[in-house]
This record gives structure tokens, sequence and C-alpha cells, in this order.
């Protein structure tokens, strides 16, 4: 698995899209500040899950968007894609390639994909659980972060070791585990609580449903008795209803027998009544005529007289009215006299009531007008008394102002007095230690010079004790040649002198030694044996008898017997090994004196190194002295700079607050001018004002008495038209009376006339009609008294009838009871126990209805003695009963869970705790040798601050610099805490490698040589990790195999420019190509903004 790309858009300085690729090995990623390197490592983080912007250098997660600049527009959204290699499948997830994408909108949604396929940012950290890959992680070390690893406290400095010992998840998984145990102690609590209080409810609700149970029981045994009693009282009452209603139907019969009698008499008189009826009519009529008549002619008389009398009346009211009339044309002429009169002064002052009005419209107008102008000034003078008061406050505060800087100035001149005296001083001390340090570093030098003689001289020496040393050498070697060609000589001839000792037939030898060549060359090793077994052989002699040699030869040597020269060869041997000896003596004679004259120069060397490194101490003590005082004269010349620059400001300050005070005091006056024209005409128009006043008062006092005539005037006018026309109605009507008059009497006459005649008429007409009433009355007589003896008859038959009709209700009002009663009971069954007595059903046999009542009685006590009864207790009591049974099983369930939580906690103990002491003892041990190896020696130690609690625990780190004592990582200098940081980094990528390393200028505290060092640990490492380096040194870019460049060709727009390096760059020689290979790219990029 390796980073393959980062794509930026809209991230930060990255405005356009932007693609890195990277390949495996060391990526370089170089420009000067300012240019939008680090937000390359900053997108890395941000894609990766980081959520603090005080992390990524800003102050909201807004930021990371692309604020525009003066010649590009701000954009909407910042996105950055991380695509890696998953071939492997380094990570958990189906697919070769795996890419993350996080997107910002300036709205503040924010999404993150996978893949192009949105997810959660919980989903990206899941994958990346465990990979040491996060944007917190031991592979991701931001710059200024380096010695966070060793200077943060111990117990957060274990995070770095959880990452790399691959517990993160597991943590994880455990915090997950130990909320999901949480809640579940919060569930079962509560369902504990519940469980409990359902069980007390069950309690009383079982008691209720017990009662209610027993209740319904007897109910049911009071439903059943009260069904038989209520079907035996209702066969009684139908027994009883039809019993009444056959009495119904006989007095029904004998009723219309009855009816059938009276009816025949009664037709009979009806007859004789219908005689009597019309003789009645006929004698009414007689009678009603008679009085019509007498009284027709009463009202005759009566309305003649009371038309005489009205035509008199008439007469007397005819004068009177004739009289009123000329009263009343009288009154007209007088009325119309002061109605004319009225009109016309009431019109002149119309007239004068408008003029009034007109000017007094015109003065208030003028009024308005002059208020308006008043309030205006009014207006203007407060604004202008607020100006006023406003520039006085500034002018006051203009004052302070320089008095402030004129104090300000005194004290930076004072200040910058003080400091001239100050670097005068430092400047003497300054000169001195120069001197100081020109000496010693001459004095330096010159030892310096004295030491590379001596090293010179030495390594001479040392050349010429090598030389010597190497002909020694030589000749030892031809000494030990000769004394090796002595031996075997020797051995040689002792053997020969053996072979003659030991076999003294030499015939028979000779003999045997040449039958070999006959015999199978696979036996001849078997033969020689025997010779070469029996005396002692040089490696020479050997050879004879060797049966490898024979079979590769195909032939045996023959063996000269004769030792003579051999001596020879032993002589000439010891002649020249005699002679190398005394070589080999006056040689170490000479290398021992070139020793001694060595070791003299060695220790006047050691001598000269001390004193060297004396006086080395007395210069860095010196320049530590000089660059203290340099340091002191460089503040004081800054502060001086900042005095002067104080000192201009100021004055630059009062310069600027006199102008503004002049001009305050400037505006003051032109508002005091204002104010005294605004008053001016305030004073003016109230003058003006006053005297209209005066003038409107007149004319609304004019104006209230001519409004007052008027309403005078026009009630006058008003009763006086009403007057007139009452009067001229009167006229008319007194005249339209005596019309009237005249006709009603002319009428009245006539009718006098008309009712004379008419009583001369009706007085004869009734004395006829009363001859003939007579006659009528007569007969009338006799046919009332045959009537008589049929009335006695129906009188009878109704008193029967009578009689019968009481016995009849009575009986229809026992039907209705027994309707009643039947319907009464009815009802009660179908509303106490639904129980309809019209249906047919079959009564039990033989029950007796008083037994019945009884057991009824007796069992409706038994209901009352239960008192209150909760009839739905059973159903919620079963509910009830359900609901607890799956309480108590989700208690059980609870219980297991957690349980089994508690199990899945302290297996994840388990594991996490054998991890990690496993990786913390390898990081131990690493970290132990990369300290070494970075510090050319020195020891450290890491090791936990309680070692009980090794999941908890913080860590402590203790190290030890060559030549120092153990001391605690927080003791260290600047460079030695990057050097150790990177020594503990690399220990644990040495354990738990990371596909990638992005690192961010941690190269910056440290010297050459570290760098060197820290290099080809890195080239080291990226034989098995990726690694992205943000560096300005050129000894780290020169290590890398590709470059990218950042740049700014546009201001605040970031541009990428790439180099790639050649594979190699292992030796000095290449390195220093890559180097001028940078150096070429440096000048092939745009110079930054």
């Amino acid at each position: 698995m390796h980073f393959k790309k980062l794509e930026l858009c809209g991230f930060k300085s990255f405005a356009e899209k932007t693609t890195l690729h990277f390949e495996p090995g060391i990526t370089a990623v170089v420009g000067p500040n300012g240019c939008g390197k680090s937000n390359i490592f900053d997108s890395i983080r941000w894609v990766l899950g980081e959520q603090s912007a005080k992390s990524l250098r800003g102050a909201e997660m807004q930021d990371v968007i692309f604020n525009g600049t003066d010649t590009k527009e701000a954009v909407s959204m910042s996105e950055v894609t991380l695509t890696f290699d998953n071939e492997n499948r380094f990570f958990n997830f189906d697919n070769n390639e795996v890419a993350i994408t996080r997107r910002l909108f300036r709205s503040g949604e924010s999404e993150y994909l996978l893949n192009k396929n949105q997810v959660r940012l919980k989903d990206i950290l899941d994958l990346l659980l465990g990979t040491g890959i996060g944007a917190e992680s031991y592979s991701i070390v931001a710059q200024g972060k380096i010695d966070l690893v060793l200077s943060s406290r111990p117990e957060d400095r274990r995070l770095v070791f959880d990452e790399a010992s691959g517990i993160t998840k597991y943590k994880a998984q455990k915090r997950e585990t130990l909320r999901k145990l949480e809640d579940t102690e919060q569930n079962l609590l509560r369902v504990n609580d519940i469980v409990t209080e359902v069980k007390r409810q069950i309690g009383s609700l079982e008691r209720q449903a017990n009662k209610a149970r027993k209740y319904k029981e007897v109910f049911e045994e009071l439903k059943t008795k009260e069904t038989n009693l209520s079907f035996l009282q209702r066969s009684e009452l139908l027994k009883q209803k039809e019993e009444v209603a056959n009495q119904i139907k006989a007095q029904e019969v004998r009723s219309m027998e009855l009816l059938a009698a009276i009816s025949d008499e009664e037709a009979k008189i009806s007859s004789r009544q219908q005689e009597l009826k019309s003789l009645e009519e006929s004698m009414m009529a007689l009678k009603n005529q008679i009085m019509n008549m007498e009284n027709s002619v009463v009202r005759n008389n009566e309305h003649i007289k009371f038309n005489q009398e009205r035509a008199a009346q008439l007469a007397g009211t005819k004068k009177y009215l004739q009289e009123q009339i000329e009263q009343i044309k009288n009154k007209l002429n007088q009325d119309e006299e002061k109605l004319n009169k009225v009109r016309e002064e009431y019109g002149g002052l119309r007239k004068t009531i408008d003029e009034k009005t007109s000017l007094l419209n015109e003065k208030e107008s003028i009024i308005n007008a002059l208020a308006q102008a008043i309030k205006s000034a009014l207006d203007t003078i407060a604004k202008s008394k607020q100006e006023i008061m406003d520039l006085e406050a500034q002018s006051a505060n203009t004052k302070n102002q320089i008095g402030d800087l004129n104090s300000k100035k005194q004290v930076f001149a004072a200040r910058k007095k003080r400091l001239e005296i100050e670097r005068a001083k430092v400047f003497e001390e300054r000169s001195v230690i120069e001197a100081n340090l020109e000496a010693i570093t001459r004095e330096v030098e010159g030892i310096k010079k004295l030491m590379d003689e001596i090293n010179l001289k030495i390594n001479v020496r040392k050349v010429d004790l090598d030389t010597e040393n190497s002909s020694l050498g030589s000749i030892n070697e031809q000494i030990v040649n000769l004394e090796r060609q002595n031996m075997a000589l020797e051995s040689h001839r002792e053997f020969l002198e053996a072979l003659k000792s030991k076999y003294e037939d030499i015939d028979e030898s000779m003999n045997a030694v040449i039958y070999l060549d006959k015999l199978p060359k696979d036996n001849l090793g078997g033969l020689v044996i025997k010779i070469k077994d029996s005396v002692n052989l040089s490696d020479e002699d050997k050879a004879y008898f060797d049966p490898a040699s024979i079979k590769v030869s195909g032939e045996a040597k023959p063996i000269e017997l004769d030792t003579r020269k051999i001596d020879e060869k032993i002589a000439k041997i010891q002649e020249e090994l005699n002679s190398f000896k005394a070589a080999k003596a006056a040689k170490e004679s000479g290398i021992e004196e070139l020793s001694r004259y060595l070791s003299g120069l060695q220790e006047e060397m050691h001598a000269q190194e001390i004193n060297f490194a004396n006086k080395e101490t007395s210069r860095a003590t010196i320049l530590e002295q000089f660059n203290k005082i340099k340091e002191e004269d460089d503040v004081i010349n800054l502060e001086l700079t900042d005095v002067h620059q104080e000192l201009e400001a100021l004055d630059n300050n009062l310069i600027a607050a006199e102008k503004n005070l002049s001009s305050l005091n400037s505006r003051l006056l032109s508002t005091e001018d204002r104010i005294e024209q605004e008053e001016d005409g305030i004073s003016n128009n109230s003058k003006l004002r006053e005297e209209v006043l005066v003038v409107i008062t007149q004319t609304k006092t004019e104006l209230d008495s001519l409004n007052k005539r008027i309403v005078s005037d026009e009630v006058t006018l008003k009763l006086l038209e009403d007057t007139y026309r009452h009067d001229q109605e009167s006229l008319q009507n007194i005249q339209n009376q005596i019309k009237d008059a005249d006709a009603k009497k002319e009428s009245l006459e006539a009718e006098i006339k008309e009712c004379e005649s008419k009583v001369a008429e009706f007085s004869g007409q009734i004395e006829v009609q009363k001859a003939s009433l007579k006659d009528s009355e007569e007969k009338y007589l006799g046919i009332s008294e045959g009537m008589s003896g049929a009335l006695e008859k129906i009188e009878t038959g109704k008193k029967e009838l009578s009689g019968l009709k009481d016995k009849l209700y009575e009986l229809q009002m026992q039907d209705k009871d027994v309707e009643y009663k039947f319907s009464t009971l009815k009802d009660r069954m179908l509303n106490a126990y639904k129980v309809d007595l019209e249906l047919p059903v079959e009564v039990v046999e033989g029950l007796d209805p008083v037994i019945l009542a009884q057991e009824i009685g007796a069992l409706k006590s038994r209901l009352d003695s239960y008192g209150n009864v909760n009839l739905v207790a059973i159903e919620e009591y079963d509910e009830l009963k359900k609901r607890y049974d799956f309480l108590v099983q989700q208690q059980t369930d609870l219980l297991t869970a957690k349980e089994s939580l508690h199990q899945a906690i302290l297996k994840i103990n388990r594991t996490t705790k054998q991890m990690f002491l496993e990786t913390f003892e390898k990081v131990r041990e690493e970290f132990r040798n990369y300290f070494r190896q970075l510090f050319n020696g020195g020891d450290a130690q890491v090791f936990l601050t309680d070692e009980s609690d090794p999941l908890e625990s913080g860590i402590e780190i203790i190290c030890r610099p060559p030549g120092k004592k153990l001391q605690n990582v927080l003791l260290l200098s600047g460079g030695e805490k990057s050097m150790s940081a990177i020594a503990l980094i690399f220990a644990i990528f040495k354990v738990k490698p990371s596909p990638f390393c992005i690192l961010d200028e941690i190269d910056a505290a440290l010297d050459e040589a570290n760098v060197d060092r820290f290099g080809r640990m890195v080239r080291e490492f990226a034989r098995d990790s990726q690694f992205i380096v943000i560096t300005h040194n050129k000894r780290t870019i020169a290590n890398a195999d590709v470059m990218y460049g950042i740049t700014m060709q546009q201001s605040g727009i970031s541009k990428i420019v790439s180099v790639k390096f050649s594979q190699s760059n292992q030796n000095k020689e290449k390195k220093e190509t890559a180097a001028e290979q940078l150096d070429a790219a440096d000048a092939a990029m745009a110079e930054p903004v």
C-alpha cells in the first residue's frame, strides 16, 4: 500500500485544482516561506478527519476555504482527496484503490466520501483505526510538534504508543463497550424500577381481579336466576294481559248493544226534535224580525234626533271657523313681514362670517408657518448645541490627547537618551570582547596549525611505520616459508631413512612397487596404505602414496632414496633463514624506534588537544559573551528603532491632533454664529406671531358673536317659517272643515227624512209578525209533551253505558299496567343483563318464583357486600402481567448483556495489554538503538509511570547524551529534544511500520551532521515506507527521489513545480549532483511573492 496522489481544490492557498502524484520512496516538498508548503500538510490532516481549526492554523473551519485575492474571487467550497493503492488490501476495503474525500461549504455543510460514495466521519475513522494513519497519528509529524512527543504529559505521550501497538481500535471498541455498558446499566436500573413498580401494581390488581372474578361469578348466577324469574314473571303478565283483554272484549260488546238501543230512541227523538227545531227557528226568526224592527224604529228615532243635534252643531262650527279664517289671514301677513326681515338679517350675518372666517384661516396659516419656522429653528439650535457639546468634548479629548502625546513624547525622549547611553556602554563592552575573541581565536588558530603539523608528522611516521611493518611482514613470511621448506626437507630425509631401516630387502620392495602397475586401480589404495601408514610422511611425500593423486596421474611416482641432495638444500635454506632473521632484527629495532618517536608525537598531540580544548572552551565562553552582548546591542538597536518610530508617530499624531483642535475650534465658532442667527429669527417670528395671534383672537371673538347671532336668527327663521307654514295649513284645514260641515248638514237632513219614513213602515209590520209568533208557540208545546217518554229510556241506557265505560276504562288501565310492568321488566333485563324477553326461550320447569326471589335477594346482598368492584381489573391485570413477564425477560436479557459486555471488556483489556506490552518492549529496545546511532553513543530509557496499570499508565522518557548524566528529556536542548523525538519516531516505525510518513520541517533544529544521520535513517526506512518531507534543508532535499516546489506566481495562489532526481543518490558525488539539480530547479521556479 502506498499514497498515490493528493488532489486539492479551493483549500487555503490552492485556489485551482491541484494534483500531486506520489511514488514509493522519498518525496520532498520545498519552497520559500509563506508559499503554502504547510498547506499540503494541513490538507492531509484535514481530509483524515482533523476537527480543530486551531490545529490547522485557523480561527474557524471555514478558514480552510480559499478566501480570494485582489485578482481572484473567493470560492464557495474546499475539497481534498487522498488516494491510496490498496492492492494488498491493507485497508479492510474490497477495492484496489481507496479514495478519501472531504468537502466543506461556506454555509458550514460538510461531506465525507469514500470512493465517491458519501459516508460519515466515523466510517473514515473506523477504516483508519489500527493502520498507523490518522490526523494525530505518529505517521504525521507537524512542524513544531516534533518535541511534543517528548515534552507532553506522560499520560498524553502514550497515545503514540497506543497507535503504534494497534490498540486504538480496541480502545475505541472498549469506549463503545463501556458506553453500551453504561447504557445497559441505566436501562437495567430503569427496568428494575419499572419491574418493582409493576410488581407492586400487580399485587394490588391481582386482589382486585380476584374480587372481580368472584363478583362476576355471583353476577352470572344472579343473571341466570333473574332471567329465569323474569321469564316466569313474563308468563304471568302475559296471562294477566290475556284475561284483561277478554274482559275488555265482553264490555265492548255490551256497550255496542246499548249504543244501538239508544241510537233507535235518539232517532225518533231526533225526528221530533227536527220538527221542534224547525218551529224554534221559525219562532226565533219571527222574534228576531220583531226585535229588529223595533230596534230599527228606536235607532231611526235616535238617529233622527242625533242628526238634528249634529246639524245644529255644524251651523255653529261653520260660524266659528269663518271667524278663525279672518284671524289666521291677519297673522299670516304679520309672519310674512317678520320672515322677510329675519332672512335679510341672516344673509348679512352669513356674509360677514364668511369674510371673518377667510381672514381667520389666512392668519392661522401665517401662525402655522411661523410655528414651523420657530420649531425648525429650535431643532437647529438643539442640534447645534448638541454639536457644540460634541465639539467641546472632542476638543477636550483632543487637548487630553495632545497632553498624553506630549507626556509620551517626554517618556520616549528619556527612554531614547537612556538607550543611547546603554548602547555606548554595550559598544565599549562589545569592543573589549571582540578584541579578546580575536586574540583567543588567533591562539586557537595557532594551536590548530601546530596540531595540524604534529598530525602531519604523525601521519608521515605512521606511513613509515606501516611501510616498515609491511617490510617486516614480508621478511616474516620469507622466514616462515624457509622454515616450512626446511621442515619438509627434514621430514623427507627422515622418511627415506625410515624406509631404509624398515625394509632391508629393497629388491622385493621394488618388485612389489613395480607390480602395482599391473593390479586393478580400484585395489591400489589398499596396497599403498600399508606403506603410507607405516612411516611419517611430509606433505610432499604423501603425494607419492595418495590414491587420488595416483588415480589422477594414472601412474605412481618413483622415489629417490639418496639423501645428499636433501642435505644440500637444507644447508642452503639455513643460510637464507639466518640472513632473513638478521634483517628481521634490524627492522624490529627500527620499528621500535619509530614507535617511540610516534608515541612522543601523539603525547605532544594529546597535550595540544587538551590545550586546544581549553582554548576552545575559553573561546566558546567569550563567544557566548560576545553573542550575548551582541544580542543586547541588537535589542537596544531594535528598541531605539522602535523609540524613533514611536517619537515620529507621536510627532505626527501631535500635528494631526493640533490640526484637529484648530478645526474643532473653527466649527465651534461657526456653530455658535448659526445658533445666534437662528435665535434672532425665532425672536422676530415670535413677535410677528404674537401680532397675528391678537388679530386671530379678535376675529375669533367676533366670529363667536356672529355665530351666536346667526344661530339665534336661524332658530327664529325656522320658528317663523314653521309658524307661517302651520298657519297656512290651519287656514286650509278650516276652509276644508267648512266645506265638510256644509256637506254633512245636507246629508243629515236627507237621513232624517229617510228615517222618519222607515219608522212608519216598521210599526205596521211588527203587529203582523207578533200574530204569527203566537201560532207557532202553541204548536211547539204540543210536540214537546210527546218526547218526554223517549228521553227517559235514553237516560236509563246512557247510565248503564256510562257504567260500562268506567269498567272498560278500569280494564284498559289494568292492561296498561300489565304492559308497563312487562316493559319495565324487559328494559331492566336488557339494561342489566342484555337479555331480551321478547325472544322465545324454554323456561325451566318446576321453578318457584318465591324461592327465586329469595335467592336473588341473597345474591344481591352478596354483590353489595363486595362494595366498589373494578370490573376492568381482570383485563388490566392480564395486560400488566404480560408486561411484567416481558419486563422480567428484558431484565434477564439486560443482565446477560451486562455480563457479556463485562467479558468483552476483560477480553479487550487482555488483548490490548498483551499487544501494548509487546510493542512497548520492542519500541524501548529500538529507541535505545536509534538514540545511540543518532547521538553516536549515550543511552535512553522509556518506562511506564505505573507498571501495575499498563493500559492507563503514563510513559516517561529519560535520555543521556554522550558525556552527560542521565536526565529527564525536558532538560535537553532543542536540538537534543528533536534528535530524541526522531529516534522515538523511528523506533516506532521499526516496530510498527506505517505505509507512509509525512514530516513537516522536523529537521529545522538539526545541524549538518545530524541532518546527514537523519537522512540516512529516512533512506533506510524508505525501503519499506513512503516518506513525504516538507523541508528547507538542501541535504534533506538531496536525499529525496522526487521534489515538489511550491511557488506563488500570483499573490495568495499556490502553484506546483516538480523535479524528479536520479534514483541512486547514496554516495557523496550523487548527492552533490542532486543538490545541483535542486539549484537548477530553484532557478527554474518562478520567484515567490
